[in-house]
C-alpha cells in the first residue's frame, strides 16, 4: 500500500555519454519518476560543468520577461498553457523534424530572441524620445498661447517704451501699464512647472524678489502631455510668467531666477518680442508636432507588430509564442539543472539515482527509445548498485486531489522516515473529524458542506473563471469532509446555530411540584422534568436539556468526558503505530522496552480514568444523583490515597475497586524503569561489540597493507589502503552518557507528556463551547427581540437584527472559528498524535519533471 508506507526505492548508476546527454536527459526527465542524486552537495552551482547552459536561459528568461511587461503595457492579450504535456510533445516533434543537433535549437531561440528584444528596445527608446519631443513642443506652444493670454497685447509694443509715473508690479496687469521711455526697464521669465510644485515656485520667488516680481500661471490641459515611461498617466503642467524689474540679463534678481528654475527643473523657454516672429514660431511648432505625432503613429504600429508576433498562437500549440518561448526555456534550464548533478569524467557522465520499485523497466525503455529515434548517438547505461553512504532512500507517497491536501498538513511538519508509517492516512479520516467536534454546529456545518459540494461539483467552471474561490480549489475535498463532520457532531450535540431541534419528541414530561395551599398563596406554580420510564432518546441528545437551569452544567461534562475518551483513544492508536513501526523494521529493543511499556501505562492510567467515565455512562444513577462518584476525585484518590476504599464507590463496596486502582498504579510505575534503563544498557552493550570488532578489522586491514606495501607495486598497495581507510572510516562510538540521557528525556516527555497531551485534547470542549455560546449570544442580541416582540415593529427589528445576525456570523463563525478550529485540529495532530510514533526526518523524493517545473510557470503572476 504506497500510502501507507514510502515506495521501495533502489539505487541505481546512470552512465551517459556525453554528446547523447541532452538527448538521453530530455526522455527522463518526461517519465517523472527519476530522483538525481548531488554528487557534492557542497559544489556551487555555478562551478559546475553546465553552468554557462542555466545563465544563458537565465539571461533570455530576463529578456522575455521585458517583452511580456511591454505586451501588457499595449494590452495585448497572453494565451498561457493550459497543457503542458501536449506542448512538451510538440517540443519533442519539432526538435526531432530538425536536421541539427537537438541541443543546438536553444541557440537559434537564443539568437531569435535576442534580435526581436533588441528591435523592440530600439523601438521602444524611439517611442520615448518621440514622446518627449512631442512634450516639449507641446509645452512651447502652451507657452506661447497661455504667455500671450497673461502678457497681453501690451508686450508686443516697441521696446523703447517706459512705465508712466511709478509702476507697482504687485497685483496689477501688465495691460494697465502704460509705457514711456528712459525711467523702468523690465526682464520677464516664461516657462513650464508641474502642477505639485506651483504653490511652492510662487513662495520661493516672492521671498527671493522681495515681493518686486509679478507672476501668473495657467494650466496646460491635462490630456496633452503624456509620461514618457507610461502612456495612459498624465501629466500636469502649467505654464508661467514671471514679469521682474531691471535691466540686462545678468543682474542678481536673473541670477537667483536661473538657480531656483534648475532646483525645480524648470523647462525655461524665450518669448518672442514682436507679433511676426510670435505667428512664425508657433506655426513652425505646429508643423513639427504634425511630424511628431505621424512619426509616433509609425512607430507604435512598428512595436505593436513585434509584439502581435509575440501574441500569436502558432500552429500545432496551445498558446502565445512568447509562453511558448518561455516555458522551453524553463525546461532546457530545468534539463542542464538535472545534467550538474552528475559528475563529468571526461566525455562520460555519471550519476546516481533513486527510482521506485518497478521503474527502472520505464527507463531502460526511455533509454532504448533515445537510441531509436536519434540514430548515430549512443545512449546511456543503467545499473543496480548498492547504495553509498549511510544516507537513507527518499520517501515517496503517490497522492491524489483527495490526499494530498492532507499529506501537505504531514510534511509541513516534518517528512516521514524511508519506510515509517505515514501519518498521512489517518490525517485523512482524523483531521475532519477532530475539526467537526470542536465546530461542531448543524447551521454552520451545512453551510461548510455546501461550499465544499459547491467546490467539488463546479470546479472546472470556477478553474476556468476569475472567481476568488479557484484558489480553494486545492482543498475542495478537505472543506467537503470538515463540513460534513462539523454538520454530523451538529446533529449529535442537537445544536442548530444555538437552536434545539426536536425531531423525535422528548423523554421527559413537565409537571407541577406539590405544595402546600400555604405556601401556594403569593407564589408561582412551580415545575419539574420527569422522565418518561424507558424511554432513550434515539440520536444526539434530548433537546430538553437545551431549556433547563443547568444546561450550560450539564453540556460541559458532556462534551469534556467526550473530549477526554477521543483522546486517549487517538494517542492509544499512535502509540500503537509505534508498534507497529518497530516491528516492521524489527527494532526489538523499541518493540519490548518502548512500546509495551508505554502501551501499559497509557492504559493503566488514562485507559483506566476512559474506562471510569463510560462505566459510569452505564449506570442508572436516577434518584441517587447525590452517590455518584466524581471521576476526576477517583483520579485524585487514585494517586494520593493508594489502598484506601473509595467512598462512595462506583461499583461494590468500594474495596474491590480501590484493589484495582492500586494494582494499576503500581503497574504504571513499574513501567517508567522499563522504559528508562534497559534501551540505553543494551545499545550501549551493542556499540561496544561493534566498536571492537571494527577495531579488529581494521587491525587485520593495516597489516594486510603493510604486505601488500612490501610484495606489490606502491601505487596499488596506496589505493588498497586507501579503500581499507575508507570502509573502516566514519564509524562513531556513541558514548553511554549521550544515550542514557537521551533515554531520560525520551521518558520524562512521554510521563509527563501522556498528562499535558491529555489535558491539550479539551481543547475540543473548549472551541465547541466556545462556538455554542458565540452562536446564542448573536441569537439572543439580534433575533430574540424582534421574534419576541411580534407586531409590524417585531418585523422590523428582526429585519435589522437578522442583517446584523448574518453579518456577525459570517465573519466571527465562518471566518475566524473556522480558522481556529482548523488549527487546533492542526495542533493535535502534530504534538499530541505525531509524537507517539512520528520521527519526520526524512527527506522527500524529488522527481525529475518536466511536467511539474512547466506547470509551476504556466501559472500567470498575480499583479
Amino acid at each position: 500500500m504506497n500510502f501507507f508506507r514510502s515506495q521501495t526505492m533502489g539505487y541505481y548508476k546512470l552512465i551517459i555519454p556525453r554528446e547523447s546527454a541532452w538527448n538521453v536527459m530530455n526522455e527522463l526527465a518526461e517519465l517523472d519518476c527519476i530522483h538525481f542524486v548531488d554528487y557534492d552537495p557542497t559544489l556551487p552551482m555555478i562551478n559546475r560543468p553546465f553552468a554557462n547552459y542555466i545563465k544563458r536561459c537565465d539571461d533570455l528568461l530576463i529578456k522575455l520577461q521585458l517583452i511580456e511587461h511591454e505586451m501588457k503595457k499595449y494590452h495585448k492579450k497572453i494565451t498561457y498553457c493550459k497543457d503542458v504535456n501536449f506542448l512538451i510533445q510538440n517540443f519533442k516533434q519539432l526538435i526531432k523534424e530538425r536536421s541539427k543537433a537537438s541541443h543546438t535549437y536553444l541557440d537559434e531561440i537564443e539568437n531569435d530572441i535576442d534580435k526581436k528584444h533588441q528591435q523592440l528596445i530600439e523601438q521602444s527608446t524611439n517611442m520615448e524620445n518621440l514622446h518627449e519631443r512631442r512634450n516639449k513642443l507641446i509645452e512651447h506652444k502652451s507657452v506661447l498661447l497661455k504667455g500671450e493670454a497673461l502678457l497681453g497685447q501690451s508686450f508686443f509694443q516697441p521696446a523703447n517704451y517706459v512705465a508712466e509715473g511709478y509702476v507697482n508690479l504687485q497685483g496689477k496687469e501688465l495691460d494697465d501699464i502704460k509705457v514711456l521711455q528712459g525711467q523702468v526697464k523690465f526682464n520677464y521669465l516664461v516657462g513650464v512647472i508641474n502642477k505639485e510644485d506651483q504653490i511652492r515656485f510662487k513662495r520661493i520667488i516672492f521671498r527671493i524678489t522681495k515681493g518686486n516680481a509679478w507672476m501668473n500661471t495657467m494650466d496646460i490641459e491635462s490630456d496633452q502631455i503624456v509620461d514618457t515611461k507610461n502612456d495612459d498617466a498624465k501629466v500636469i503642467k502649467s505654464v508661467f510668467v514671471v514679469v521682474y524689474p531691471g535691466g540686462g540679463g545678468s543682474n542678481v534678481i536673473t541670477n537667483k531666477l536661473n538657480k531656483i528654475c534648475e532646483s525645480f527643473q524648470v523647462a525655461k523657454y524665450t518669448f518672442p518680442e514682436n507679433n511676426m516672429v510670435f505667428q512664425e514660431k508657433l506655426r513652425s511648432i505646429e508643423t513639427e508636432l504634425v511630424e511628431t505625432r505621424n512619426l509616433l503613429e509609425m512607430t507604435k504600429n512598428q512595436v505593436e507588430a513585434y509584439l502581435d508576433d509575440f501574441q500569436r498562437v502558432y500552429q500545432n500549440s496551445n498558446c502565445s509564442q512568447i509562453e511558448e518561448l518561455k516555458l522551453f526555456l524553463v525546461k532546457e534550464k530545468y534539463l542542464y539543472t538535472q545534467l550538474n548533478y552528475l559528475r563529468v569524467q571526461g566525455s562520460v557522465l555519471y550519476g546516481s539515482i533513486w527510482l521506485p520499485q518497478g521503474a527502472d523497466i520505464k527507463v531502460d525503455q526511455a533509454l532504448r527509445e533515445v537510441q531509436t529515434n536519434y540514430e548515430g548517438l549512443p545512449t546511456g547505461q543503467l545499473q543496480i548498485s548498492p547504495p553509498e553512504g549511510t544516507k537513507p532512500p527518499p520517501t515517496f507517497f503517490e497522492t491524489n486531489e483527495i490526499t494530498w491536501g492532507f499529506q501537505e498538513i504531514v510534511n509541513t511538519y516534518g517528512m516521514p522516515r524511508y519506510k515509517e508509517i505515514n501519518p498521512g492516512l489517518f490525517t485523512v479520516m482524523t483531521f475532519p473529524f477532530l475539526f467537526g467536534v470542536m465546530f461542531a454546529d448543524i447551521g454552520h456545518g451545512f453551510c461548510l458542506l455546501l461550499l465544499g459540494i459547491y467546490l467539488c461539483v463546479y470546479n472546472r467552471e470556477i478553474k476556468e473563471s476569475d472567481s476568488l474561490m479557484k484558489h480553494a480549489l486545492i482543498v475542495r475535498h478537505m472543506v467537503l469532509m470538515m463540513g460534513f463532520w462539523a454538520f454530523y457532531n451538529g446533529w449529535i450535540y442537537n445544536d442548530f446555530m444555538s437552536v434545539p431541534i426536536n425531531l423525535f419528541g422528548s423523554c421527559y414530561t413537565q409537571e407541577q411540584i406539590q405544595q402546600d395551599e400555604q405556601d401556594i398563596q403569593d407564589k408561582q406554580d412551580e415545575y419539574y422534568w420527569k422522565q418518561k420510564q424507558n424511554c432513550v432518546y434515539p440520536f444526539g441528545i434530548d433537546p430538553v436539556w437545551m431549556c433547563v437551569p443547568n444546561e450550560l452544567t450539564f453540556m460541559n461534562s458532556y462534551k469534556m468526558k467526550l473530549a477526554v475518551i477521543i483522546g486517549v483513544i487517538h494517542m492509544t492508536f499512535g502509540i500503537i503505530l509505534k508498534g507497529i513501526n518497530a516491528l516492521y523494521f524489527k527494532n526489538w529493543i523499541d518493540f519490548i522496552f518502548e512500546f509495551i511499556p508505554q502501551l501499559i501505562f497509557f492504559t493503566c492510567t488514562f485507559g483506566w480514568m476512559d474506562f471510569l467515565i463510560i462505566y459510569k455512562w452505564f449506570v442508572d444513577w436516577t434518584g441517587n444523583t447525590d452517590k455518584a462518584p466524581s471521576v476526576i476525585t477517583l483520579m485524585i484518590n487514585m494517586i494520593l490515597s493508594p489502598g484506601k476504599p473509595v467512598n462512595p464507590p462506583l461499583w461494590g463496596d468500594g474495596q474491590s475497586e480501590a484493589s484495582t486502582q492500586t494494582a494499576m498504579l503500581l503497574i504504571a510505575l513499574f513501567c517508567i524503569p522499563i522504559i528508562l534503563l534497559p534501551k540505553p544498557l543494551i545499545l550501549n552493550s551493542q556499540n561496544k561489540k561493534r566498536y571492537a570488532l571494527n577495531a579488529s578489522n581494521l587491525t587485520e586491514n593495516l597489516n594486510k597493507d603493510l604486505y601488500q606495501k612490501i610484495n606489490e607495486d606502491s601505487e596499488g598497495t596506496q589505493e588498497n589502503s586507501e579503500i581499507h581507510t575508507a570502509s573502516s572510516g566514519g564509524e562513531h562510538h556513541e558514548e553511554f552518557g549521550d544515550i542514557f540521557v537521551h533515554q531520560v528525556i525520551e521518558t520524562i516527555e512521554f510521563v509527563l507528556g501522556s498528562i499535558s497531551n491529555t489535558a491539550s485534547y479539551l481543547r475540543l470542549w473548549a472551541l465547541s463551547l466556545a462556538h455554542g455560546q458565540l452562536a446564542e449570544v448573536f441569537f439572543q442580541m439580534c433575533l430574540n427581540g424582534g421574534i419576541s416582540s411580534g407586531g409590524f415593529v417585531g418585523a422590523i427589528r428582526l429585519l435589522i437584527g437578522y442583517s446584523i445576525f448574518s453579518m456577525a456570523t459570517f465573519g466571527v463563525l465562518m471566518m475566524m472559528d473556522v480558522m481556529e478550529c482548523f488549527l487546533h485540529a492542526l495542533r493535535l495532530h502534530w504534538v499530541e498524535f505525531q509524537n507517539k510514533f512520528f520521527k519526520a526526518d526524512g527527506y522527500a523524493f524529488e522527481k525529475c519533471s518536466y511536467a511539474k517545473v512547466m506547470q509551476d510557470n504556466a501559472v500567470p503572476k498575480e499583479e
